[in-house]
């Protein structure tokens, strides 16, 4: 008997075959571009709280008159309305929604003028 081309069911199988293989290679492939949105919008929460603390020391500069290093919560810069937070002061953590970063200090440093903010996690 001469065939020419594919029976149904043998296009079936390879469709099947072909689908599988697919699936299996998107899976492996999907894991390596796992990303961590969370983490990566808690690390830009905390450098723009640091640019907002080092905002607020650039504007009130009467708060260096004792020491060139002063430390304050997030809490504190909220407010002072230093840095965006909710109505009642409240920074929220990205990682989790029931935690908060207002207890969290900010060290802000007057060095010959320059003012520079970091966050001591």
């Amino acid at each position: 008997m001469n065939k020419k081309g594919y029976a149904g069911i043998e296009m079936i199988i390879v469709l099947a075959l072909f689908t599988v293989g697919y699936f299996v290679v998107a899976n492996i492939i999907s894991y390596n571009f796992d990303v961590n949105y969370e983490e990566d919008l808690y690390d830009l929460t905390i450098s723009s709280i640091e640019k907002q603390a080092a905002l607020y020391g650039e504007n009130n500069t009467e708060i260096f008159a004792e020491n060139n290093d002063v430390y304050m919560t997030i809490e504190q810069l909220a407010a002072a309305n230093a840095i965006i937070s909710t109505s009642e002061g409240v920074v929220a953590d990205p990682r989790d929604d029931s935690k908060t970063l207002n207890d969290i200090r900010v060290k802000i440093t007057n060095n010959d003028d320059e003012i520079t903010a970091e966050v001591l996690v």
